[in-house]
């Protein structure tokens, strides 16, 4: 995560990015798994997410109904995040209808307590290094997340919001907070403030599921391409005309995303040029692309002669 300590995450999130390393099974289905902490602010003694092992399960078992209920209201409070039981071993079917009531989640795995400590610790400490926020806007496009990114000013809310006039849906304006995922995807939303809203110069703030409804917004998407636009500096070498590069990579978190540079001048229609980017990095992705198409026309065109 970044250093905002009160960044969260929720338990839906922990489990599906930790449940192969973690060997977790969901005891209680999904009941609690909208609860949020933010772990990372946490030192480890005072873990929100409580890791029991077989002397807890020994103690557990030795208490009366009495001391068993009062020990579970404690240990299942608003605090808990989840509780994870080691070893092999499995919850009672009191802590079981306890914590459903709770609506705290419940785990099992089959590593031991010491390991099942050591990896929660090595998911929390890569949480510092897994959240980052740009300068930016993120839509999804023909399918693909795609960031746009270029210098203030330069038109990038303008080419979303004509990109979202035709049907393509929004994500965030300005600021994206960018998560890295343990499948080494990247993960964009809009911070919780600015959800739904773009600034436009003229209009102001303008807030986008309201003017074109619920379908024309998403909560996050994966991060796959990345549109760099730029300013068209004339007296620099000329562009690549015939699109032989590949576009290159642009790294966020230690991850390479696909990035397109888009030159920016009077008279380009940038969210069409965009939309179309778009559109050729799915071919290239396939294995298309235009300008090997035409080399290889006309190498054939120059062989026959």
């Amino acid at each position: 995560m970044s250093s905002d300590k009160d960044f969260l995450i929720e338990v839906r999130e922990f489990f599906r990015d930790s449940r192969e390393f973690l060997k977790l099974v969901p005891v209680t289905g999904k009941v609690g798994f909208s609860r949020k902490t933010a772990l990372s602010s946490f030192k480890m003694d005072r873990w929100p997410v409580k890791i029991w092992g077989k002397k807890n399960f020994d103690d557990l078992g030795n208490l009366s109904s009495v001391e068993r209920k009062r020990f579970l209201k404690k240990k299942l409070g608003e605090g808990t995040f989840c509780v994870i039981l080691s070893e092999g071993l499995h919850f009672f079917s009191g802590v079981i209808e306890e914590a459903r009531k709770k609506r705290v989640p419940l785990f099992e795995t089959e590593l031991s307590q010491r390991k099942c400590r050591e990896e929660v610790k090595r998911f929390v400490n890569s949480l510092d290094v897994r959240q980052v926020k740009i300068s930016a806007g993120l839509l999804q496009i023909s399918g693909q997340g795609v960031l746009i990114t270029g210098d203030s000013g330069i038109g990038k809310s303008e080419s979303a919001l004509e990109l979202i006039s035709r049907g393509y849906r929004f994500i965030c304006d300005d600021v994206v907070l960018i998560q890295k995922k343990a499948n080494n995807t990247l993960v964009g939303s809009a911070p919780p403030l600015s959800r739904n809203f773009m600034e436009i110069r003229g209009l102001g703030i303008i807030n986008i599921k309201e003017i074109f409804g619920q379908k024309s917004v998403m909560k996050q998407t994966r991060i796959d391409l990345i549109i760099r636009l730029k300013k068209l500096q004339k007296k620099r070498k000329e562009h690549d005309r015939l699109g032989l590069k590949f576009p290159e990579d642009y790294n966020i978190l230690g991850v390479k995303i696909p990035m397109i540079n888009i030159p920016v001048a009077p008279g380009r229609n940038i969210a069409t040029l965009i939309e179309v980017a778009c559109k050729v990095h799915l071919l290239r992705k396939k294995g298309y692309l235009a300008s090997q198409d035409i080399v290889r026309k006309l190498d054939r065109a120059l062989s026959i002669q």
